[in-house]
């Protein structure tokens, strides 16, 4: 990654997280956050709060160990968000990330766990090593 496509994730990352701190305390996206998502995601933040409305952002806790997965359930399969290193299983992570963006699934987590609009799923650890093969 060159380093202006790395300025341009960090300005992202940057921008995103203030966001979401802001959301935080009321709990939802108001008019001046969309118009600021919008413009600085344009199609990808879009495609984020679809995800959102369809309930397709999935937090697993599992048990009795506590360990957290982030799924987001896309077009085609599930994907996985490691939101604390900003990274995704989608193919589209790969280009966004050359291009020094983020995709549509980290996007639609972070606002997700922001907002508190996500499936919540408890398992047993058991299920662990099954499900993360599965995504």
């Amino acid at each position: 990654m060159t380093e202006k496509t790395d300025r341009s994730r960090s300005s992202e990352v940057k921008m995103l997280e203030t966001i979401c701190r802001e959301v935080h305390v009321n709990r939802r996206i108001t008019k001046a956050h969309q118009g600021k998502l919008s413009s600085i995601f344009g199609q990808r933040w879009m495609k984020a709060l679809e995800a959102l409305e369809d309930s397709r952002v999935k937090k697993y806790v599992f048990q009795p160990s506590g360990r957290i997965v982030w799924i987001v359930v896309g077009r085609e399969r599930e994907y996985l968000v490691m939101p604390a290193v900003e990274y995704c299983t989608c193919d589209d992570f790969y280009f966004q990330f050359h291009q020094g963006h983020l995709c549509y699934h980290i996007i639609a987590q972070k606002l997700a766990e922001a907002t508190s609009r996500f499936d919540l799923i408890e398992d047993d650890d058991q299920l662990f090593d099954i499900l993360i093969e599965e995504w």
